[in-house]
C-alpha cells in the first residue's frame, strides 16, 4: 500500500527487471506477467519498462540460458508483450510466439487469448497486480480467479494499490501463501503538495461553471493550433519533437460517456482544444487522444475514471472533478494525477446539494475541516488549501453571463441541445446506480443547507459571495484594483443582507385595517407563535455553540468508527510486537515498513483498509441490478453469465467462461502462418521471432543420392540414366517434332523437369473412349442387379 503518485510502478518494474537478469531467455516460456485496469495504463508500463531495460547490462550469461546457444540470443534484452482489448486476435497471437519475456495485460483479454490459445503459464515467475482494487471492482474477478489457478505455485504474487477493500483482502487469503504487508508514506492519504477548492453549484449551472473556472481561474488558451502545426511539419522528417505539456492543461473527470462527449463538443465549440476518452471509444481512438494531450496539441483531456488510476501525465498541475466522485478512495486516485514526485498541483471540485453527503464523507477520510472564509495573512498563502476544505461559490454576475453564453452556443453547434438532454438521462441512471454516503453526512448536510451563507453554499438564501480562490488568483497575477473589487463585494453583500432581513410591520391583509378585523387578529397570534419558535431556535443555537470545538472532534471521531477506520497507533499496537520487533530504516520524509509480526496477513489487512461504508455497499448493489438480454429485449435478473443465452463452459478451477472463447481461430492462424508453438521449458525455434507471411522454410541441404541396387530389375535403366545426366544429353521429342533438346534433370517448368516426349499425354483416343463408357455401362448394370437377401415383410 502506498500512497498515489509515490512510485510504485518503479516498485515493480525494477525488481522485475533485475530478477530476469536484463536478458532474453531461449527457453519458451513467459517469466512475467503484468495485470493492469486500464489500457492507458498498461501502455505506460509498457514504455517505463522498455526504457529501464534497454540500457542493462547484457555481458552476463542467463541462468535459463543453455550451454550451446548463440552468443546473439544470450546478449538480447527483455521482449515486452501486451495483450489489451480492442487490438488484433492475429497480432496478439504473433506476439506470444515470439515468446515475449513480460506480458502486459487487462484480464479479460489475456483470458479469451490463454483460453483460444491453450497458454501454458508454468513458466512464470513473477505476477504483478497494480491496482489490484480497481481490478477487483471492474468485475474481473471471474479472469483473476482463472488466471492464478493456471498460474505455478511456486510464483512471486505482488498486489500494488493506494487503498485496500474487503474484496483484495479475501482474494489475498484465498489465492496467496504467506502473504506480507507493507506500507509505504502511511501518514498521508493524499499528497501535502495538493491543494484543494470545492465550488457549490447547480446542477444546471455546471458547464457555465466549468468554463468560468477554465478561463477565470486556471486561464486556459483558446486552441493550441501553433503546436499543432509544428507537429505537422515535422512530419516525415524522423521523430517528431515531443511537446511538454504546460502549467494550464487540465484533466476534467465526468461522469459517464455522455458527459464526456457533451463537454467535449461544448468546450470545442467554446475555441479550446480537448481531447476525450471513455471506456467504450475504439482503442486506436483513446491512444490517438491520450497522445495529443501529452504533446500538449490539447490543453484539456475530459475522461471517466478510465484514467483515474495509475495515469502518469508530466507537469499535470489541474484536476477538476465536474462529477464528484461517489467514494474517498476514487477522489483520492482522481487527484493523485496532479501533486505527483514532489510537484504540486491543484484539484477544483464542483459540488451540488445532493453530492454535499459525499463530500462530507471525504472531510471525515481526509480529517481536514470546512471552511467558507479566509481572513488576515493567510487570505493570500496558498497552504490553506492544502490544510482545509475551501467551500464557496462562482460569482453571480459571472454565472448569469456564462449561462447566456452557453445558450449562444446552442445557434453554434446545433447538436448540443441533443447531447444535453442525453447527458441529462445518463445522469439519472448515474445518480440511481451510485453508493451512498453514510447516514449522518446527509444529516449533517441538511443542517448546512439551512444556513448556506455560513457555509459558503449556493441557494434561495444566499448572498452570492465568490469563492476566495478568485481574489488568490488575482493576486497571483498581479490584479491592481484588487482591494477595490474586495470592497466592491463586501458592500453588495451587506445590501443583500439588508435586504434579506427586512420584515414588514404588517401583512397585507392588516394594511388599513388597524387590527380591527378578524384577519387581523389572526396574523397576531400567528405572529406570537412565530416569535416564539425564533427564541427557541436561539437557545437551541446557543447551547450547540457552548458545546465548544472538542464535542464536534469527538463527533467526527465517532464516524471514523462507524467506517472502520484505524489510527496508526492501533495499527502498529496490532501489527508489532515489542519482543520480535526489527529495526527498520526510516527517513523523515519516504520511509518503508513491514507490518508482519505476531498478527495474520488478514488480521493486518482488516485494521488498514481504507474503505467507506458507500464504498463497500456498491458491489453488493451492482450485483442485484437487472442485466440486458438481447435474444429476449428485456431486462432479465441474475449476474449476467447465460444472460443472452450464450452457451457456457465450466474449466478446470470451476469458473465458467463463455463457448466463444474457444473459437478455433489460433488453429485457423497456426495453419495458415504454418507455425508451431514449442512447448514451455523447450528452446524457442527459429519459426517463432518471424512475421506473418514471410518465407518459412528454405531447404538448402544437399545430400547425395542412395546407392542403386544391382539386383533390382531396372538397374541397368537407371545405370543409363545416370550417365546421360552426367553427360549433360538430353532427349529429343520426337512425337512432338519440336526438335528441342531438353535436360531430363532440369527444374521448373510445367511439367516438372521432364521432357514432352516421356510426360504422359492427356488426351485419349477414341478406343480408349469406348472402353471408358464400356467399363462405366458395366458398372452401372452390376450396381442395378437385385439383392440376394430376402426382404423382411
Amino acid at each position: 500500500m502506498a500512497r498515489t503518485g509515490s512510485g510504485k510502478s518503479l516498485a515493480f518494474l525494477i525488481p522485475l527487471v533485475q530478477r530476469l537478469g536484463g536478458k532474453h531467455a531461449t527457453n519458451f516460456g513467459a517469466r512475467a506477467l503484468i495485470l493492469l485496469p486500464a489500457r492507458e495504463l498498461a501502455l505506460q508500463v509498457l514504455k517505463v519498462g522498455k526504457e529501464l531495460s534497454r540500457a542493462w547490462r547484457t555481458s552476463e550469461r542467463h541462468v535459463g540460458d543453455k550451454e550451446g546457444a548463440e552468443e546473439e540470443k544470450r546478449g538480447q534484452g527483455l521482449r515486452w508483450g501486451l495483450v489489451v482489448g480492442g487490438e488484433g486476435m492475429d497480432e496478439q497471437f504473433e506476439m506470444i510466439s515470439s515468446n515475449p519475456d513480460v506480458i502486459i495485460a487487462t484480464p479479460g483479454r489475456l483470458l479469451h487469448l490463454i483460453v483460444e490459445m491453450d497458454l501454458d503459464l508454468r513458466s512464470v515467475q513473477y505476477v504483478v497486480f497494480d491496482e489490484a482494487d480497481r481490478l477487483f471492482e471492474m468485475g474481473f474477478e471471474t479472469a483473476l480467479t482463472e488466471i492464478v489457478h493456471r498460474l505455478p505455485l511456486t510464483r512471486q504474487t505482488l498486489l500494488f494499490s493506494a487503498t485496500l477493500p474487503k474484496s483484495l483482502v479475501d482474494f489475498a487469503r484465498a489465492g496467496l501463501q504467506n502473504p506480507t504487508l507493507v506500507r509505504l508514506d502511511a501518514e498521508s492519504k493524499i499528497s501535502s503538495d495538493l491543494r484543494m477548492a470545492f465550488f457549490s453549484v447547480k446542477q444546471g449551472e455546471k458547464d457555465a461553471s466549468l468554463l468560468v473556472l477554465l478561463r477565470d481561474v486556471i486561464r486556459v488558451p483558446l486552441g493550441t493550433q501553433s503546436l499543432q502545426e509544428d507537429g505537422d511539419r515535422k512530419k516525415g522528417k524522423g521523430k517528431a519533437r515531443e511537446h511538454v505539456t504546460a502549467p494550464h492543461q487540465t484533466l476534467v473527470f465526468a461522469a459517464t460517456k455522455h458527459h464526456v462527449e457533451y463537454l467535449t463538443n461544448v468546450l470545442t465549440t467554446a475555441g479550446y482544444a480537448v481531447s476525450h476518452i471513455y471506456g467504450s471509444l475504439d482503442q486506436t481512438a483513446r491512444t490517438q487522444q491520450m497522445e495529443q494531450f501529452r504533446r500538449g496539441v490539447t490543453s484539456i483531456l475530459v475522461v471517466t475514471d478510465v484514467a483515474a488510476r495509475g495515469i502518469d501525465i508530466p507537469v499535470l498541475e489541474n484536476v477538476v472533478n465536474y462529477d464528484f466522485p461517489h467514494g474517498a478512495r476514487v477522489f483520492v486516485h482522481r487527484v493523485g494525477r496532479t501533486a505527483r514526485a514532489g510537484r504540486q498541483g491543484w484539484a477544483w471540485s464542483f459540488v451540488t446539494h445532493s453530492e454535499l453527503p459525499h463530500l462530507l464523507d471525504l472531510q471525515l477520510f481526509l480529517g481536514r475541516p470546512i471552511r467558507s472564509q479566509i481572513s488576515g495573512p493567510e487570505s493570500g498563502q496558498e497552504s490553506s488549501y492544502t490544510e482545509s476544505l475551501i467551500l464557496g461559490t462562482f460569482g453571480r454576475e459571472l454565472m448569469d453571463e456564462e449561462v447566456e453564453y452557453i445558450r449562444s452556443l446552442d445557434e453554434a453547434n446545433h447538436s448540443l441541445p441533443s447531447l444535453r438532454e442525453v447527458m441529462r438521462k445518463g445522469h439519472g441512471m448515474y445518480e440511481r446506480s451510485k453508493g451512498k454516503a453514510s447516514q449522518a453526512s446527509y444529516k449533517r448536510a441538511k443542517e448546512m443547507m439551512q444556513d448556506p451563507n455560513k457555509w459558503g453554499l449556493v441557494g434561495a438564501g444566499s448572498v452570492g459571495g465568490v469563492h476566495p480562490v478568485f481574489l488568490l488568483k488575482g493576486r497571483d497575477r498581479g490584479v491592481v484594483d484588487l482591494a477595490e473589487k474586495v470592497e466592491q463585494e463586501n458592500r453588495r453583500k451587506a445590501l443583500l443582507r439588508a435586504v434579506n432581513s427586512f420584515r414588514p410591520a404588517e401583512t397585507v391583509l392588516e394594511i388599513g385595517a388597524r387590527g380591527k378585523t378578524g384577519n387581523a387578529a389572526l396574523m397576531k397570534e400567528r405572529r406570537k407563535a412565530l416569535s416564539k419558535a425564533v427564541e427557541r431556535a436561539t437557545v437551541a443555537s446557543t447551547s450547540a455553540a457552548a458545546l465548544g470545538e472538542d464535542e464536534v472532534v469527538n463527533h467526527e471521531d465517532v464516524e471514523m468508527e462507524s467506517v472502520e477506520m484505524a489510527d496508526e497507533e492501533d495499527i502498529q499496537a496490532i501489527f508489532e510486537v515489542p519482543e520480535k520487533r526489527k529495526e527498520h530504516f526510516r527517513d523523515s520524509d519516504f520511509y518503508i515498513y513491514s507490518l508482519r509480526d505476531g498478527a495474520s496477513f488478514v488480521e493486518q489487512a482488516q485494521h488498514a483498509t481504507f474503505d467507506l461504508a458507500g464504498d463497500e455497499g456498491t458491489a453488493g448493489k451492482k450485483r442485484a441490478q437487472l442485466n440486458w438480454d438481447k435474444k429476449r429485449k428485456k431486462f432479465v435478473k441474475g449476474d449476467g453469465a447465460g444472460a443472452d443465452n450464450v452457451k457456457m463452459v465450466k474449466t478446470e478451477s470451476g469458473v465458467k467462461l463463455p463457448a466463444t472463447y474457444r473459437s478455433g481461430r489460433f488453429d485457423e492462424w497456426k495453419a495458415k502462418s504454418r507455425i508451431s508453438l514449442p512447448k514451455v521449458g523447450e528452446a524457442e525455434g527459429d519459426t517463432s521471432r518471424r512475421s506473418v507471411g514471410g518465407k518459412r522454410f528454405k531447404h538448402n541441404k544437399v545430400v547425395s543420392a542412395k546407392p542403386l541396387d544391382k539386383l533390382s530389375h531396372d538397374y541397368e535403366r537407371k545405370v543409363r540414366q545416370q550417365k546421360q545426366r552426367a553427360s549433360g544429353a538430353g532427349d529429343v521429342d520426337k512425337e512432338a517434332g519440336k526438335g528441342k533438346p531438353r535436360a531430363l534433370g532440369a527444374k521448373g517448368g510445367r511439367y516438372g523437369g521432364k521432357t514432352i516426349g516421356r510426360v504422359k499425354s492427356e488426351l485419349k483416343s477414341a478406343e480408349q473412349i469406348r472402353r471408358d463408357r464400356k467399363a462405366t455401362e458395366n458398372r452401372r448394370a452390376k450396381n442395378a442387379r437385385p439383392t440376394r437377401r430376402k426382404s423382411k415383410r
